[in-house]
């Protein structure tokens, strides 16, 4: 049996869904309502699923800052989210700049490290890897030395032509593809 670990790139997924469900949906989706359990079956089929990881910034609570709040709670609620679901959460950092941006710090990193680690582990055969970020092109390398197959997931729009050159295969995802693991709208 074929055994596969999904790897998510929670804040590359989140802005490229974003755009997909936008463009194409007609609307913005919350990442809360989203079943990342079954996409993973979805994207690893047959079954051969090891397990699914999560890696994004965590945010940090500014007291009496309603923005930060918001950010705060609504991450929380997908960490909770995502734990019912047996997906394994990942934390960097998130920092703010003084031009009062938000840059993750570290979640590419470890996203990277435990793709090889695991690799040389034998955890998986296959490596799903959701996320459009070219940085990771070296550790996808690094994966395919060890005889390890990876998938590249995207979309179209900010498609990763690095990862796709590099990876073993490319799906880049279409709305009729998310649209069985996103909440229901009333």
């Amino acid at each position: 049996m074929t055994r596969a670990i999904v790897f998510i790139d929670g804040n590359n997924f989140y802005f490229k869904l974003r755009d997909l469900t936008t463009q194409t949906i007609g609307g913005y989706v919350s990442l809360v309502g989203f079943h990342f359990m079954g996409f993973a079956k979805w994207l690893a089929q047959p079954p051969g699923l090891v397990e699914v990881r999560y890696y994004i910034g965590a945010i940090k609570r500014q007291r009496n800052n309603e923005k930060s709040e918001k950010m705060f709670s609504d991450q929380q609620r997908l960490f909770a989210r995502l734990q019912q679901q047996g997906v394994h959460t990942i934390l960097g950092q998130l920092i703010q700049h003084p031009d009062k941006t938000f840059h993750e710090k570290g979640v590419d990193v470890r996203l990277a490290i435990e793709m090889i680690r695991f690799a040389r582990e034998d955890r998986y055969d296959i490596a799903f890897l959701v996320s459009s970020d070219t940085d990771l092109v070296a550790a996808v390398e690094e994966v395919k030395s060890l005889g390890k197959s990876v998938h590249y997931v995207g979309i179209p729009k900010g498609q990763s032509f690095g990862l796709t050159k590099t990876c073993n295969d490319t799906l880049l995802l279409r709305s009729q593809d998310i649209e069985p693991f996103l909440p229901v709208r009333i």
